[in-house]
């Protein structure tokens, strides 16, 4: 199983560089996902996450995401299936 970091809202990628702040805390700067949503600085674990895309403030729990591979017969049908697709409009 692979765990994708994701906005529940918009679902806009969070990379290794975008940063939050601890704020009104402490005011570290830091990004988020690194440390699970605690502040390096004082501690404190934030409950909410706010998408830097959207704006809005979600659970930070919500934005892990547990996904399934995809199985090898799996693709194959999708691709399969896109071919087919392409094929029929043509």
């Amino acid at each position: 199983m692979t765990t994708r970091i994701y906005c529940p809202r918009c679902e806009w990628k969070p990379q290794a560089y975008d940063q939050w702040a601890c704020v009104p805390s402490c005011g570290t700067i830091w990004n988020t996902f690194e440390t699970h949503g605690r502040c390096p600085g004082c501690g404190k674990q934030w409950q909410t996450t706010q998408c830097l895309d959207c704006h809005v403030y979600s659970l930070h729990e919500a934005w892990y995401h547990e996904e399934q591979p995809a199985s090898a017969d799996q693709e194959r049908e999708a691709d399969s299936l896109s071919e087919e697709l392409v094929e029929v409009g043509q």
